[in-house]
């Protein structure tokens, strides 16, 4: 259930894209955020934790209508943004906490409803992130956990990591995880050893619209945890050149503009 291989299970690459994922990734991925808001049922007063919340899009989305959104990430750079939307937006009843979402720092049985947008599926230890949430869950709560399905079941997907892979060709191709939540049977399992109960595990597809091949690059480059730390590490010289391969890759496969591309995610719901 270790999850330490992933690079992404760190905060150094959330450090690194905070800001433009702000601008971009966040929002885009707020379209499946209010089918996990819908399924979850609500109820006006509630008291709500964001896991993994980052800039803090869906948390201020969430404050409309709730007593109190406490929110929390191990990213400070991602917290930094979200302090100054907070601060924008005027909104008094977020609470925002530094820290390993894998040893909350709150009571038992707090929440009403716990959300983490494609989070939680990047934790080193799952297991102690969905015990933690159960935990601070009141009986009767509810929790909803997003995670990305498999590559190939997503072409906005297949791109991105095929434009990667032509910048650094000695990359892996993309392979099916049977061991991470990307499986909606270890994702159900997951969910049912932590003791949630009324476990779904449903599949969200969603369009994103594409009008230019320099805007959709710009838009991954910006947004994009595993780009920016390419970026970083190969300089500014070597960037641009790499940069013009993953364009020309970009248009062999774009040959139609505008057009929309899809991306497949597995939502899972549950009760405690």
């Amino acid at each position: 259930m270790s999850n330490n291989s992933n690079p992404l299970s760190a905060s150094t690459p959330w450090d690194v894209v905070a800001v433009g994922y702000a601008e971009t990734t966040s929002q885009t991925l707020m379209q499946y955020a209010e089918v996990a808001v819908a399924e979850s049922n609500l109820k006006p007063g509630a008291t709500i934790l964001d896991v993994a919340c980052g800039p803090g899009a869906l948390a201020l989305k969430l404050a409309v209508k709730a007593s109190r959104v406490h929110a929390i990430d191990f990213s400070e750079s991602m917290l930094e943004v979200f302090r100054s939307n907070l601060k924008r937006s005027g909104t008094k009843n977020i609470d925002i906490q530094h820290g390993d979402a894998q040893l909350l720092p709150y009571a038992d049985a707090m929440f009403d409803a716990t959300f983490s947008m494609f989070g939680l599926m990047f934790f080193p230890e799952r297991h102690k992130g969905f015990a933690e949430i159960y935990r601070t869950l009141k009986s009767g709560g509810t929790i909803a956990v997003t995670s990305w399905a498999p590559v190939d079941d997503s072409p906005a997907m297949q791109l991105r990591f095929g434009a990667l892979r032509v910048m650094k060709p000695e990359l892996p191709e993309q392979q099916r995880s049977i061991a991470t939540l990307e499986n909606p049977d270890v994702f159900r399992k997951e969910m049912l050893d932590a003791g949630f109960r009324k476990v779904k595990i449903n599949r969200v597809t969603k369009a994103f619209p594409v009008q230019s091949i320099p805007e959709f690059w710009d838009t991954m480059v910006k947004g994009s945890a595993p780009i920016q730390m390419l970026k970083k590490n190969m300089g500014e010289t070597v960037w641009l050149g790499k940069e013009k391969l993953a364009l020309e890759y970009l248009q062999t496969r774009l040959q139609k503009i505008p057009t929309s591309l899809t991306s497949d995610a597995w939502l899972g719901t549950a009760i405690k």
